[in-house]
């Protein structure tokens, strides 16, 4: 199979080393930096570059460069999902939490990137989360809801009888457009929907935080807008640009995906 033309530029980018392919821009500044903490001469051993999409990266490594390295989102992924991406290739991986955004979304975490002078404006790590855990009980609903619209919207594509031979039955064809109506009815949606919500709901608020949620639209919406108003920030750019500037060791549960990728260069 003939790889596509952007394989091929990487191929010239690295120069021979090998490569660790990401879905996009903002994952590459992401790895670099805590690749800068964890292997400050990473940038000898390894060349980063990007697909633009996660079924990119994975038909990249599992199909035309087996050799190289690939990280997707863990984005709503099933265990099922997993198993069936990452079953195709050794050298595939997925990040640990929902997706990069998501490592500047706990309260914790954020508070050990603030300086002393930031840290003063606020009483203590205590009254600068709340704030920030008000808002995860809606965002919890939120992923339950998108999590049951995006299982049904793979689902529910048209239905692959009416596409595969042709059908003249108007009985037969009326009977399974009336199945995939009913995939697509409120109760139905709603009842997926409750069933999802309570098993969020259990999760601990840590991993509802870090793994359930929209990591890049809370980001956004929430986190970016709390720290704008608290400490005059200009938006998601400029607070990833402060992060970045900030040698932190990497969080626990990116350690080992970075050791992997070295012990693999």
């Amino acid at each position: 199979m003939i790889p596509p033309r952007w394989i091929n530029e990487i191929d010239e980018l690295s120069r021979g080393l090998p490569v660790l392919l990401l879905e996009g821009k903002d994952d590459i500044l992401f790895f670099q930096h805590f690749l800068n903490q964890h292997t400050p001469t990473w940038r000898l051993r390894l060349h980063i570059a990007a697909a633009n999409s996660k079924m990119q990266v994975i038909q990249c490594v599992t199909t035309h460069r087996p050799h190289w390295l690939g990280i997707v989102d863990s984005d709503e992924w099933s265990p099922e999902d997993v198993l069936s991406a990452t079953q195709g290739s050794p050298r595939l991986k997925l990040l640990p939490r929902f997706c990069s955004e998501s490592y500047f979304c706990h309260p914790d975490e954020l508070w050990a990137t603030l300086p002393p002078l930031q840290r003063a404006r606020v009483k203590d790590s205590t009254t600068f989360a709340q704030p920030i855990w008000d808002k995860l009980p809606d965002w919890v609903a939120h992923g339950a809801l998108w999590r049951v619209l995006r299982r049904l919207y793979q689902a529910a594509k048209l239905p692959e009888e009416l596409e595969r031979a042709p059908i003249t039955d108007e009985g037969r064809i009326r009977a399974v457009l009336q199945a995939w109506h009913e995939q697509l009815s409120p109760d139905t949606v709603l009842n997926d929907y409750h069933t999802e919500l309570a098993r969020a709901r259990s999760l601990s608020r840590d991993e509802q935080i870090t793994r359930y949620i929209h990591g890049k639209k809370f980001f956004n919406q929430v986190v970016v807008q709390y720290l704008d108003q608290t400490f005059a920030g200009k938006g998601a750019d400029d607070w990833l640009q402060k992060f970045y500037n900030i040698p932190l060791m990497p969080p626990e549960d990116l350690h080992a995906l970075l050791n992997w990728i070295i012990s693999l260069v």
